[in-house]
């Protein structure tokens, strides 16, 4: 297979790592190819260590068909957003922290930014039924089958997010965690009175 595709993967994967999206071993990433199959995370490997040779290829059932490793648990949910969706090409899943916050709260992330509003519409929360787990995969599906929705939050987990390529994927979840601080300092701000305020 070409090379580009594995060079643009480990290129979101340290970008990802640098911007504070995603620590340690978790988060994980897939790119649909032109062949149908996927390239996809391998379990137990942070972002940051990933080379372009420690990549796996899937098929449409998860089933490694190159490379060495086992895929991230949280494949068979990129596989049903993929099936939901296709014309999506590449799905993200990342921890970053300010998101999350709203996802272990199980509260919706407030868009209060025209660009948000515009480009986000809604970031939906996907009920936690279990990490890995078909049911999990079912509801993500589920949630992507609606055309409007580019990313959601997982309760008690992370966000997802998709694109028709790896950068789209990229830059909504970035958007999704940005908005996540300016609605958690917005709200701090709201609680300090301003200069004449009683």
């Amino acid at each position: 297979m070409p090379e580009q595709p594995r060079r643009d993967f480990v290129a979101a994967c340290r970008r990802a790592f640098s911007l504070g999206l995603q620590m340690s071993t978790g988060g994980n990433i897939s790119l649909r190819l032109d062949s149908g199959y996927l390239l996809v995370k391998p379990s137990g490997l942070s972002l940051c260590e990933l080379e372009p040779d420690h990549l796996l290829v899937c098929d449409g059932e998860g089933l490694v068909v190159q490379g060495a490793g086992k895929p991230t648990k949280e494949l068979r949910s990129h596989l049903a957003i993929y099936e939901a969706r296709p014309e999506v090409g590449a799905v993200v899943h990342y921890h970053p922290p300010h998101a999350t916050a709203y996802a272990v709260s199980r509260r919706e992330i407030p868009l209060l930014t025209v660009h948000a509003k515009r480009i986000l519409g809604r970031v939906p929360l996907v009920e936690a039924v279990g990490e890995g787990s078909l049911e999990l995969a079912s509801a993500v599906g589920k949630t992507f089958a609606a055309p409007k929705v580019k990313a959601a939050l997982l309760a008690e987990h992370g966000i997802i997010a998709v694109g028709e390529n790896l950068r789209k994927a990229q830059n909504l979840a970035e958007l999704v965690e940005e908005c996540a601080r300016v609605a958690l300092l917005s709200g701090l701000l709201r609680t300090i009175p301003l200069d004449g305020d009683k």
